[in-house]
């Protein structure tokens, strides 16, 4: 489990209860998700200096159960603010609403991050966002942090050479992005720049580690892995910007080994090899050879964590 978005106090103690009584049954590593608004008009940098002990790198924990960096905006939406004003309550996802912050004031947030070795996760929405990463990485250099850009959309060929330049690892939303959005997207887009629509095939050609995430919306990880491989509109029927499709093997590994990159743990877990945690499933198809279209009805029969079968369908 990687919840980009971060997670508030509430989810971090239900992972714990679970952790503490032995009935956690996947790992996760967390992202803390602040509330900003108990800060008060305190300076934010010594806030983030004194959580660098239990936030910063290498993350706290252990292989069950870790809390890596914080999740953050630039600015909010009016509706943020709505959200937020029910707190403690934080709704579906377990995220509190009250992330947002000024520019400024998020730009200094995220440099005592980087000088406090606080691993910093952005959502892609957020205007402006690798204009910002760039500021920052110009006072700290990010090269090496793992930083994260969640839910990637439009990006240009110069945001892909200052991505890769800042070592930032990427998840996209195909559910969103390709699937249910994607004729959107393109239609606000001039034709010749109808390609930067969640550019997989030219980020992995520059190197860029991406992950792939569903938002919840549809849960199950085999339609990105599809999607990033027919990039298929609903609306339409048609293939959204299908120069930048990847195979079914690239979409696979960044389902895989480049989710665990995306919490330190490649050597660990996220391909099947000698001296790693052993965390497998056991596919009711193919993914290499069912028909294109199939691929998204894939489900596990079976999913192992640590050599224990922790699902099984029944009969199955």
């Amino acid at each position: 489990i990687f919840e980009g978005h971060g997670v508030a106090n509430e989810v971090i103690r239900a992972y714990k209860d679970a952790y503490r009584d032995g009935t956690l049954t996947m790992r996760a590593g967390l992202v803390f998700s602040p509330d900003w608004k108990t800060a008060g008009n305190a300076k934010l940098g010594s806030l983030i200096e004194s959580w660098g002990g239990w936030l910063g790198e290498p993350a706290s924990g252990d292989d069950w159960l870790k809390l890596t960096g914080i999740y953050a905006n630039i600015g909010r939406q009016p509706g943020d603010d709505v959200r937020a004003s029910a707190s403690p309550y934080t709704g579906w996802a377990g995220f509190n609403y009250d992330t947002g912050l000024p520019r400024e004031r998020l730009k200094e947030v995220l440099i005592q991050c980087a000088r406090n070795d606080i691993r910093a996760v952005l959502n892609s929405n957020s205007p402006g966002v690798i204009d910002l990463l760039d500021e920052v990485d110009r006072e700290v250099p990010l090269k090496g942090r793992r930083w994260v850009v969640v839910h990637i959309s439009i990006l240009s060929p110069r945001d892909i050479e200052r991505i890769v330049r800042m070592g930032l690892v990427l998840t996209s939303h195909t559910n969103s992005n390709i699937y249910k959005e994607g004729h959107t997207w393109q239609a606000r887009l001039p034709r010749e720049r109808q390609r930067e629509n969640t550019p997989l095939r030219d980020l992995i050609d520059a190197g860029v580690k991406v992950g792939l995430i569903t938002d919840n919306v549809p849960i199950s990880l085999f339609w990105p892995i599809w999607e990033s491989v027919a990039r298929l509109s609903r609306v339409t029927n048609e293939r959204i910007a299908p120069e930048q499709s990847i195979t079914r093997a690239q979409a696979l590994r960044c389902a895989t080994l480049n989710g665990a990159y995306l919490t330190f743990d490649e050597d660990k877990k996220g391909s099947l090899e000698p001296g790693k945690l052993a965390d497998l499933a056991v596919l009711s198809a193919d993914p290499l050879t069912v028909p294109e279209s199939a691929i998204r009805d894939i489900t596990a029969d079976m999913t192992m964590v640590g050599g224990k079968i922790v699902h099984q369908v029944p009969n199955g």
